[in-house]
């Protein structure tokens, strides 16, 4: 017969396990409801997606200037208008899903920045989304001054979904990066896409902007691209995203806000300007 104490402290360690993980699926969901409210995933919506991002953000900074103690930077940063750019995010569960989005890591070939940069961009992409295309030809290159001066760090996620080759062409992605080529990849790819169009690609076509990417091992990059590891890396990522609710690109995690769809230039900017000031107070 088993002692009525040592089979208690199962049942407490049970009870607190599923409370963490009903606390995590919580967090989860509400990010999910907000970024469902603010846009669709379709990218026709995207005006709409940025009214309803607006509501949001809006409600944001009213409850940030109420914050007793809030920096004038940060109180900026939560303030904005929305119009302008993306308002911190004041919900503590949404902000430890944003805050939790960076990796920082030296070893990671699909981010470039500082890894002490006070404000991160954490992209999720697709190598076949219009709106994808535009922001990689209209508004990163604009950004290459933030990188350089330490302020930005954007680190890439995959969100393959737009096309059958998608995903193949997210292995490819990830194939270059371990030959230290990711980003010099990334940029042919891009501009060579038509904004208005959905790509679609062949190993060949892939191999050829590998080679023209300067990647040295070809065979190697096949091999990687083709791996089951690297399959199941790129349909990982996916799930990954769609486990906090997003589920269109482009998305972006910029410091302690959000993103959803394409917005121009002076608006990415204004956001990444804001977060940083408030990182630095």
């Amino acid at each position: 017969m088993t002692s009525p104490v040592v089979s208690s402290q199962p049942r407490r360690k049970s009870r607190s396990l599923i409370i963490s993980i009903a606390l995590i699926i919580i967090a989860a969901f509400v990010l999910a409801v907000s970024i469902w409210t603010t846009s669709g995933n379709k990218q026709a919506d995207s005006a709409a997606s940025a009214q309803s991002s607006d509501s949001t953000h809006t409600q944001s900074a009213q409850s940030a200037s109420a914050t007793p103690g809030a920096s004038s930077a940060a109180a900026a940063a939560a303030d904005v208008d929305p119009n302008v750019a993306a308002p911190s995010e004041k919900n503590a569960e949404l902000l430890a899903i944003i805050r939790s989005a960076p990796k920082r890591d030296a070893n990671d070939n699909q981010a470039k920045g500082a890894l002490d940069a006070p404000v991160v961009l954490t992209l999720f992409s697709d190598f076949s989304c219009p709106y994808c295309t535009l922001f990689a030809k209209k508004i990163e290159p604009q950004l290459a001054d933030l990188i350089e001066d330490g302020t930005l760090r954007i680190e890439w996620r995959d969100l393959a979904q737009i096309t059958p080759t998608s995903p193949l062409a997210a292995q490819a992605g990830r194939a270059a990066a371990d030959q230290g080529k990711f980003w010099e990849f990334h940029d042919l790819l891009y501009q060579a896409t038509n904004e208005h169009e959905h790509p679609e690609y062949t190993e060949e076509s892939l191999v050829a902007f590998a080679e023209q990417a300067g990647v040295s091992d070809i065979d190697t990059f096949r091999a990687t691209m083709n791996a089951a590891e690297t399959v199941q890396a790129v349909a990982n990522a996916k799930k990954e995203a769609y486990s906090i609710g997003i589920t269109g690109t482009p998305f972006m995690f910029i410091g302690d806000t959000y993103i959803s769809g394409y917005r121009d230039y002076e608006y990415v900017r204004t956001t990444i300007e804001l977060q940083a000031e408030a990182a630095r107070s």
